[in-house]
Order: C-alpha cells, then structure tokens, then sequence
C-alpha cells in the first residue's frame, strides 16, 4: 500500500504533454473517479493520479464539423444527455447514458472513463461501436493524435492497449446517415438503473424499399471485449425482415457471442435474452415499416 497519492492536474494539452514527457513513474488516470474510488486494492496501488477533468480541452470540447461531432474525452454523461446536437443526431447515445448510475453519477462519470476502464459491460461501449466511435489517442505525435476503434482498444475484461503515457483525448463520432436511421438500445439488469448490465445490446440500422441496406449490430457483456456481431450483420444484409429471418438472426447472434457464467448471470441466461432482444428490435423496425 503507497503511503501517499501525489495528483497531477494540468491545465490544458500541451501541459499535460509536457508532464507526461518528463513524467518518470507510473501514472494512473483519472476523470470522473467513479471506478477507482470504490475499487479498494487499486486506490491503495494508486501512487500518481493525473487528473483529466483539469484540461481544459477534455472537459469542454464539443466542436461540430460538417460529418461529425468530436466530444472531450471528459465531459460527464450529464454534459452529453444535455447537448441538444448529440441529443438530435445521437438519441441511442443519450439513452444508453441516461441508464448509467445515478443522477450524481452521471454528473461526475465521463465517456473516456467509460472506454478506458475496458468492462464488456461498459453501456456506452456498444452504442459507440455500432456509431464507428473514433478515439483520439494523446499525447500527440508531430501535433497528430493517435486513432483507433472502442474495439481495438479493448484487449480483455477491464484492460486496454493503452501504454503508460497514452490517454484518451477525444471521441469523434460520424453524423449517421439522416435518412430514416432506426436505432435500439436495451440493457438488462437487476434494476432499471444503477445496476451493472447483466447484458445489452445496441442496433443501428437503414433500409431501402423494405430490405436492409445496412445494419450494425453490438452486444455488450456477452464476450472478453466489445465487438460487432459482424455474421449476424451479413445474415441481415440485403434482408426483408419477416419472422423466419428474424428468428434466422436471433440464432446466429446467440451462436456468434461468447458470455460466461458469473455472479450477475449465466451464460445459458445471457445467450437466450440476447437472441430475444434482437428479435424484439428487428420486429419493432419490421412494424414500424408498415
């Protein structure tokens, strides 16, 4: 156990660069704290916090380009659930925030903190999946970020490919298609919030003259890391959605997930409510067609 937590809290990038530059020690990064505070055994190893929620950047940014939106990889799910932008273009976002915790954890928790903490049953992880989420790596190379996917940078249950001086700065999120985009977010628990997911799963998808044209799909607490159910895509693809391809689907999502047995469910459990969630959002689209 370290005798005492030293905290480093930068005012903006080019300081927090420069710290990490000269920095010599391991560092453990914070924003919203949420995790690390009743995580006893990680405290207790905790010898440097740096602090994101100081910079400047990370705890304001939302710029909106002409093909997306790129948030501070700080901002508290109760800045994102406000934002009319993300709210307008990113309901399956907003929603799959609004079941996160409690109101005052969703004041202090942030979507980088979310990412980075790894959980396969992270509820903002397969909402950004299903949204080609782009993550901004710092510190900056040559004034560039590093980029990469919520699915690469998971590699386990509650790790991730980050090294020692890497931080998440940015998420940039694509404007989805505008032209009738369905989407679906469902998490199942013990209750309806404040409870860890025993599963979820999040579907975002567009049709043409009835058939799909594109769908994605994602399900989270259901492998080691997050990833697109990308068989049962294809088995979709270019599909009229009828009950005999709805069921066709439903099995092979529950073929291609791989969940385990824990103290929150079972793998039986979560294999079977997965199939049943993605044929109760399959055949809300097919309704809503008619």
């Amino acid at each position: 156990m370290t005798d005492r937590i030293d905290i480093i809290s930068p005012v903006n990038l080019a300081q927090l660069d420069h710290i990490l530059e000269k920095l010599r020690k391991p560092a453990t990064y914070v924003a919203g704290a949420t995790d690390i505070m009743v995580q006893k055994s990680r405290w207790e190893q905790a010898g440097t916090l740096i602090d994101l929620r100081t910079v400047q950047e990370l705890v304001s940014t939302l710029e909106i380009g002409p093909e997306g939106i790129l948030i501070g990889a700080a901002l508290s799910f109760t800045d994102i659930i406000r934002y009319r932008i993300i709210q307008e273009k990113f309901p399956i976002l907003v929603e799959s925030c609004r079941q996160i915790g409690s109101v005052q954890i969703q004041n202090r928790a942030t979507l980088g903190g979310n990412i980075a903490n790894a959980s396969p049953a992270g509820d903002t992880l397969p909402v950004l999946a299903v949204l080609n989420a782009e993550l901004w790596i710092g510190p900056r190379l040559k004034d560039n970020f590093t980029k990469m996917s919520v699915d690469e940078i998971m590699t386990g249950p509650g790790k991730n490919c980050l090294q020692p001086n890497q931080y998440i700065a940015y998420i940039y999120l694509p404007f989805p298609e505008p032209t009738d985009p369905f989407w679906y977010f469902r998490k199942v628990g013990q209750r309806y919030s404040m409870a860890i997911s025993k599963l979820s799963l999040a579907v975002l998808g567009w049709k043409h003259n009835n058939h799909i044209r594109e769908i994605r799909i994602c399900a989270g607490s259901v492998s080691p890391r997050i990833k697109r159910a990308v068989l049962t895509e294809k088995l979709l693809s270019n599909q009229e959605l009828n009950s005999k391809v709805i069921e066709k689907a439903a099995t092979q999502l529950m073929k291609e997930i791989k969940p385990i047995t824990d103290i929150r469910s079972t793998h039986n459990y979560r294999k079977s409510t997965a199939g049943r969630l993605l044929q109760e959002s399959l055949s809300t689209w097919a309704r809503a067609g008619k």
